[in-house]
């Protein structure tokens, strides 16, 4: 029900309302001045009274309607061999979707816009003979993993997906693990591309 058909609804209480209270009022052996009184005292405290039910009304319908959905996408760019060292954060450049504008293409970070329960997930594959291993890390704190260590002579792929609860402000990004020196990830249309996205998929107050 919308926030007008409420009023509406609660308009028609308030006129039912004030016709009972009149009606009532006048079924009494009171003086004019007095039934005058107390009616239109009554009225004023039944139209106060509505008026406070009609607000509560507008602000819960209203509450959560004016969030905008929060989503990103990013890949790395394509014809890319990336070298990172251990705990280095992974960097997706080319930004396919920005919901809300909280992911940073620059330095690899979403930072979250409210309290909520989020989704990501991502994809690195690693170059021939190359290693690569991640996690995602979320306010510090490693939520998963995804990496591939094979290093025979052929491409491979990893991908994994997380639910994580997070604050406002939090930050989360993809970086690679302690393990070893030197990670490669591999980036070209004709392979898996690396990427990463995120949503909010539940709203907490």
């Amino acid at each position: 029900m919308t926030v007008r058909k409420f009023t509406f609804v609660l308009s028609i209480q308030v006129f039912v309302a004030v016709m009972c209270s009149s009606m009532s009022i006048q079924n009494q052996n009171l003086t004019v001045d007095e039934t005058q009184n107390e009616r239109f005292e009554h009225m004023e405290n039944v139209i106060k009274t509505l008026e406070n039910r009609i607000e509560i009304l507008n602000n819960t319908m209203s509450k959560g309607s004016d969030l905008e959905p929060v989503m990103f996408y990013a890949l790395i760019k394509s014809g890319s061999n990336i070298y990172l060292n251990a705990k280095s954060t992974v960097v997706f450049e080319s930004v396919i979707l920005n919901i809300g504008g909280h992911y940073n293409s620059n330095d690899g970070v979403f930072v979250a816009p409210r309290k909520g329960v989020y989704l990501f997930s991502w994809t690195v594959s690693s170059a021939v003979s190359k290693y690569i291993l991640t996690q995602l890390v979320v306010q510090n704190r490693i939520i998963s993993n995804a990496g591939e260590t094979d290093t025979d002579p052929f491409y491979h792929s990893a991908s994994m997906t997380s639910l994580c609860r997070m604050q406002k402000g939090d930050h989360a990004f993809i970086r690679t693990t302690s393990y070893g020196a030197e990670n490669v990830i591999y980036s070209y249309d004709q392979r898996p591309r690396s990427s990463f996205l995120g949503m909010l998929v539940h709203y907490e107050n």
